[in-house]
């Protein structure tokens, strides 16, 4: 989990970002991605600890991995639609055929393995279609081919 320090330095510039998954390696070459491209970042290593930091920070997107123990990302989304529905969420996964219930919970879905540039091209999408239409437009799901198992 970040310092102190750096919860606290948000920048008006970007909108502060929580990357939710349990493999650290993968939450921080997407930390080292987005603060690259100007984004603030916060990251947890689990849903119920992205729960608690949602609750104390001013998240405006979500990145979430659909394959976590203990609190799924279905299950992550759902709850943050039902305490935070302005905050976008994208989901994350390296399974083809995640169930339709589940992306009907984010506004999209990245398949783990697409290079850095389709995260960040969904992240501009979220941020100029704005955060009240994203939270009451329907959930759009885009799914992308090229997915990489090993990535889970």
């Amino acid at each position: 989990m970040p310092s102190p320090a750096k919860l606290s330095r948000h920048s008006s510039r970007k909108k502060l970002i929580l990357c939710i998954d349990d493999h650290r390696q993968g939450l921080h070459a997407r930390r080292l991605v987005l603060e690259a491209a100007g984004y603030d970042v916060i990251t947890a290593s689990s849903g119920r600890i992205g729960l608690r930091l949602l609750g104390r920070h001013p998240v405006r997107v979500v990145i979430l991995d659909y394959r976590m123990p203990g609190m799924d990302g279905e299950a992550v989304a759902r709850k943050i639609r039902r305490t935070h529905p302005h905050v976008a969420i994208l989901m994350l996964s390296g399974q083809i055929d995640l169930p339709k219930r589940s992306s009907s919970a984010v506004d999209a879905f990245v398949a783990k393995g697409q290079p850095p540039a389709v995260l960040l091209g969904h992240l501009t999408a979220l941020a100029k279609g704005g955060q009240e239409s994203t939270a009451m437009a329907s959930r759009s799901t885009t799914v992308i081919p090229g997915v990489t198992g090993s990535n889970e």
